[in-house]
């Protein structure tokens, strides 16, 4: 191993996150439209247009975590059991229960006292409800965190003995809770953390697939597990080059599934992996695009979705579809979508608006 996995913020910035943060170094298009671009930038900086899903999963996230901070577990309890029941999502297609279970994550900043202090508000929750899958998945999923909380983000040379001790020994209690929780309600995100479990403990590719498979099965149109697979096969773990890419092409005819936005859904988590994900990879344009207007007709043109769409026609070089998606976002971009540094979002839109 040299990386490890991509630590997961408070829920409201991994919302955001899954549908439009991203990426390294941005290469538009193919080489001399760069220079189109920079050449027709409007020094002017853009200022984001206020983002009422944004607010609606801040509030979300907030409301959850103080359940949580004041031991408020039947409360949680009652959330989670409805949510799985419902499969409630945002406005552009975002699990809520997925993100219930973010917002109670520790940040990589918070002290070691803080961790400690979520280790026992763990213990009293699950002391209080001994049957509940929400307290045990939420409780291995921070056991997962923490372990990848010891080994810090260096290369694997650098990470201590004690760094490699605990992160073992916390991968492996989360497992083990995990484990034993198996056989209680099901829950989807049960399945999320064994995978991410599974990568963290190096499972090799056969035994991955078929967790994945088994959890796919269960919950077909949970785009979460499709977007762990597609991290797992990247060439810098488990993965060879054009592996993951094969996988999420497989996705678009699973049965119940959800088609071309699941191998979307995957693109747009992978693109922070890349300048330019469909110059360096096997990734299809074509593809990605049916995808997103597939989520359009299914969530409506929500701003985030509009925005990264719109982000990503540029990097295909597609300036026609990049043309009809700032028509529709006018001239100011959504919060988290478009890289600040160089006024991306401006500079973009100058190179797609270019008269004919």
């Amino acid at each position: 191993m040299t990386h490890p996995p991509s630590r997961k913020r408070l829920a409201i910035l991994l919302a955001t996150a899954a549908i439009c943060l991203g990426i390294a170094t941005v290469v538009w298009v193919k080489t001399g439209l760069i220079k189109e671009i920079i050449a027709t930038a409007d020094p002017t900086p853009s200022t984001p247009v206020r983002n009422s899903e944004l607010e609606e999963m801040q509030k979300f996230s907030t409301e959850t975590r103080q359940l949580f901070n004041n031991r408020q577990f039947t409360s949680i309890e009652a959330l989670a059991d409805r949510l799985r029941t419902t499969r409630e999502q945002f406005p552009s297609g975002a699990w809520k229960l997925m993100h219930a279970y973010d917002s109670l994550d520790c940040r990589d900043e918070e002290p070691e006292s803080m961790w400690q202090l979520h280790e026992k508000i763990y213990q009293e929750w699950k002391t209080t409800h001994p049957t509940s899958i929400t307290a045990r998945v939420a409780h291995a999923r921070f056991m997962i965190s923490y372990a990848w909380h010891a080994r810090g983000s260096d290369y694997a040379d650098k990470v201590t003995e004690e760094g490699w001790l605990l992160f073992r020994e916390r991968l492996a209690s989360g497992r083990r809770i995990l484990d034993e929780s198996k056989t209680l309600a099901p829950c989807p995100v049960w399945w999320q953390a064994r995978l991410r479990a599974a990568l963290g403990q190096g499972e090799e590719p056969a035994a991955y697939e078929e967790l994945f498979q088994q959890a796919k099965r269960e919950e077909p149109r949970f785009f979460y597990h499709d977007q762990s697979r597609a991290y797992y096969l990247l060439p810098r773990w488990h993965g060879e080059a054009g592996d993951w890419e094969a996988a999420a092409e497989r996705e678009i005819e699973r049965p119940n599934g959800l088609g071309h936005e699941a191998y979307t859904r995957v693109i747009i988590e992978q693109i922070r992996f890349y300048g330019n994900i469909f110059q360096e990879t096997n990734a299809s344009w074509r593809k990605t695009k049916t995808g997103f207007e597939e989520m359009r007709a299914r969530y409506s043109d929500t701003p985030q979705i509009l925005n990264i769409y719109c982000r990503l026609a540029c990097l295909a070089g597609d300036r026609e579809q990049a043309k009809k998606l700032f028509k529709l976002i006018g001239e100011q971009p959504t919060s988290n979508c478009w890289r600040k540094k160089g006024n991306e979002f401006q500079n973009a839109r100058n190179w797609a608006m270019i008269p004919e």
